[in-house]
């Protein structure tokens, strides 16, 4: 997306985001939404949120993202549901440090969410590392810990379908390539 294009498609993303969780689409609702994305675009701006002119958006990979997200929102609440109410423990607990593949704070940001948002693993911290090309690590805490890869394999993951549902071409491309290449060194 062009610069001059993506401030009034995230005013426009940001009305519609604020209709579905209302679950009105009829005018008070649009200009009401309308009023709270100028606002926080307004109030966002000036605080150096650089995310901004660094990320696009892709509706339907954000749609995939969002689904994707939301599967493993529910797998994951049925396996710490499960290991609540059955007898005994099979909790494994790691942190285990994770390179970020993108060192937008957009796409870091909601990245590290995801992985909060989502029961038993819990974002610890994110390191910047600029002398390592800019990319940061995140560090997460992982309830039902397996291998290392494995951890690695699902975050860059999330992280795939975050960058091609907002960021650039660049970005996109780059991702693609760390995920064949860990495509290529897997045994499958």
């Amino acid at each position: 997306m062009m610069p001059s294009v993506r401030l009034p498609a995230l005013i426009i993303w940001l009305t519609l985001v604020w209709a579905m969780l209302w679950g009105d689409f009829g005018l008070a609702s649009l200009l009401s939404g309308l009023g709270i994305a100028l606002f926080v675009v307004v109030i966002a701006r000036p605080t150096g949120v650089r995310g901004l002119q660094l990320t696009s958006f892709h509706p339907v990979s954000a749609i995939v993202f969002v689904v994707y997200f939301l599967f493993q929102l529910v797998k994951s609440n049925f396996q710490v549901a499960w290991e609540v109410i059955t007898p005994g423990s099979k909790v494994n607990r790691a942190i285990v440090a994770i390179p970020m593949h993108v060192s937008t704070d957009g796409l870091v940001a909601l990245v590290g969410n995801a992985i909060t948002l989502t029961p038993g693993t819990l974002t610890v911290d994110v390191h910047e590392a600029p002398e390592a090309g800019g990319y940061p690590t995140l560090y997460v805490h992982v309830l039902h810990f397996e291998e290392v890869d494995v951890i690695h394999r699902d975050v860059l993951t999330l992280e795939r379908l975050a960058v091609r549902a907002f960021g650039t071409k660049q970005q996109r491309a780059d991702v693609d390539r760390v995920r064949d290449e860990w495509a290529a060194r897997s045994p499958s």
